[in-house]
């Protein structure tokens, strides 16, 4: 098989290294960027988001302001930068300047309030702005939510405006439209639950966002603060995997324009930091240029990694994991495939007839085995041998297929059965599969007619269209040094954590309103559980010992984050999120406020 390893050389500007811990450097690394903003009246100036980039450069630095409206950046190298600040609200303000990588610089900004912010406003802002005053608002809201965002933000929907016969028409292709966006297909069956429902989802949009006087209430929530306006993002782009030398154009950076169209460059899904802070990324789109990628933070240099399918197109991956000896697997059609870090070398295996393919979501204990979600359950591939078992689930079915897959410190393995409200389990020592049972979403006979019970009942949750009781469990992370998994129910958007040896669960409901869509978890080396929230364009974190959840805004909108990964090897550690709408990276680096106070004059 021929493997093309392409590279692309990036321009290298905007660059700044915090890997350590943040501290002011010496004179000779760099520039540091300080600043203060106005906005009016506005006598809270903590959170505005300030972020910088270089001419001809693929990063984007971002920092937000204090309580005093002060912002500083870590060091920057020298080169002409574009600055520019904003918060919903207001609109965005920029300047230029040149920093010689030396002398300390300062910009200050000032915005200017807006009447029409809507445009700026994540999808939980948009899906909080629905008005629940009434049972029938409520069952209509619900509908909305559990079919029509479920596998894109709210607000790339809610954000435009049709009547009612516009509104349907958009619902006839959406519910023909597969999961990752293919074209609809006239003899292709439509998705049952949006079909029943179509006719009032049409009208119910109408009402909301038609022509006419609209009953939502826009509400920003607040801005970061405390903790959250400490952190440091860096976001890397990446080309379009349709072109290696193009970049998307629209890419979230300016909120005003709103959540951008995923058809100029999705594709980024998941992604890993291996020991030597190199990025490995898989890209889940169908391409003539990329199965897999790596991404190296210290110069923005990406490296593309092709197995080859038909018609010169690539292998699609989605999901991708690193093992101990930092070697990269990730599925590829209905394989797996291999990437020797450190030698680039690809390998692909190919499971025998008769087994599921692999799945689009992978994991890796400690004695090399690799395991796979499939559409009957998982796999697991052994490393030394090359030999695939699979597991099947005891709750069989065609909609029953797995989604995430995580393994916990025993060895064992755990899938998410996300339209059967299910957790399955493999014992990797005896073969045997157990399973384990979310507890539906409690009140819903409240909210729903009979007939609605009645219709959901018989026809069940379908893949992003959900009875409206399901959690609908979808990814998940284990703790490796505990004995806990953690699941993210993206329906519920709730997690749950499931101990290992008793099977005891419980919930922990996301408490922030508008539909966060808690996507996937993961677990830090301080026992922290880290979420994605896709429509929030916001990162959790979620503290076990004292149930605490701490929000993180993303400087970008439209960011659609469907997977979230630690840098365990860091001290403190640092968090990655791909963009998947917009095919960017984004890495958090956090600071202490003495780090912060000692950067400013």
């Amino acid at each position: 098989m021929n493997n093309l390893i392409s590279k692309i050389t990036l321009v290298l500007f905007g660059l700044f290294i915090v890997g350590a811990p943040y501290a002011p450097a010496a004179e000779d690394q760099g520039s540091v960027l300080r600043g203060s903003i106005r906005a009016g009246s506005e006598q809270n100036l903590e959170g505005f988001t300030v972020s910088a980039k270089a001419d001809g450069s693929v990063i984007t630095t971002t920092v937000y302001t204090d309580a005093k409206g002060q912002y500083v950046f870590p060091t920057l190298p020298a080169g002409k930068y574009r600055v520019w600040a904003q918060a919903v609200g207001f609109a965005p303000t920029e300047a230029q300047l040149s920093l010689d990588g030396m002398k300390a610089a300062r910009q200050d900004l000032t915005l200017n309030s807006i009447d029409d912010f809507s445009h700026q406003l994540t999808g939980t802002e948009w899906m909080a702005a629905l008005p629940e005053d009434t049972t029938e608002n409520k069952r209509m809201k619900m509908i909305f939510r559990n079919n029509c965002a479920g596998c894109h933000q709210p607000n790339f929907v809610l954000q435009s405006r049709f009547d009612e016969a516009g509104w349907r028409k958009i619902i006839d292709v959406m519910e023909r439209v597969g999961i990752y966006g293919d074209p609809p297909r006239a003899d292709g069956a439509p998705m049952p639950l949006i079909r029943y429902y179509k006719d009032e989802m049409a009208a119910y949009l109408a009402k909301m966002r038609g022509p006419g006087p609209s009953p939502m209430k826009f509400k920003p929530f607040p801005r970061p603060s405390g903790e959250a306006a400490r952190v440091v993002i860096t976001e890397y782009d990446v080309t379009t995997n349709s072109d290696p030398s193009v970049y998307p154009v629209q890419d979230g950076a300016l909120w005003e324009g709103g959540v951008p169209s995923a058809y100029e460059s999705r594709g980024v899904h998941d992604a890993e930091v291996d020991s030597n802070g190199i990025v490995w990324i898989a890209d889940s789109q169908d391409n003539p240029v990329r199965t897999a990628a790596r991404l190296d933070p210290k110069t923005g240099e990406i490296t593309n990694f092709k197995l080859d399918a038909s018609y010169g197109m690539a292998k699609v991956s989605h999901g991708i994991v690193l093992d101990k000896d930092d070697f990269a697997w990730f599925n590829a059609d209905n394989g797996l495939g291999k990437i020797n870090t450190r030698t680039n070398k690809m390998d692909f295996f190919e499971v025998p007839k008769g087994m599921p393919g692999v799945g689009g979501t992978l994991d890796v204990d400690d004695q090399g085995m690799v395991w796979a979600g499939t559409n009957e359950g998982a796999i697991r591939f052994n490393s030394k041998t090359n030999e695939f078992t699979a597991f099947a689930s005891k709750s069989k079915g065609s909609a029953g297929r797995t989604y995430g897959i995580a393994v916990d410190s025993t060895g064992n393995a755990w899938w998410a059965q996300m339209n059967y409200n299910k957790i399955g389990v493999g014992n990797t020592r005896n073969g045997e599969v157990t399973e384990v049972a979310i507890p539906e979403i409690a009140g819903m006979e409240k909210i729903l007619t009979p007939k609605d019970i009645e219709v959901q009942k018989f026809i069940g949750s379908d893949w992003n269209s959900a009875t409206l009781w399901h959690q609908g469990p979808r990814r998940l992370g284990a703790d490796k040094n505990g004995t806990t998994v953690w699941i993210a129910n993206s329906w519920g958007d709730q997690l749950s954590k499931i101990d290992i040896k008793t099977h005891k669960v419980t919930q922990y409901p996301y408490p922030s309103p508008g539909f966060g869509l808690v996507y996937d978890t993961t677990i830090d080396k301080n026992g922290m559980v880290w979420i994605n929230l896709m429509n929030a364009d916001r990162v959790a974190r979620f503290d076990p010992k004292t149930e605490k959840w701490t929000e993180f805004s993303l400087p970008s909108i439209g960011t659609e984050n469907r997977f979230i990964a630690v840098d365990n090897y860091k001290t403190p550690v640092e968090v990655w999120v791909p963009y998947w709408r917009t095919n960017r990276l984004a890495r958090m680096q956090f600071r202490t406020e003495d780090q912060i106070r000692a950067a400013l004059p």
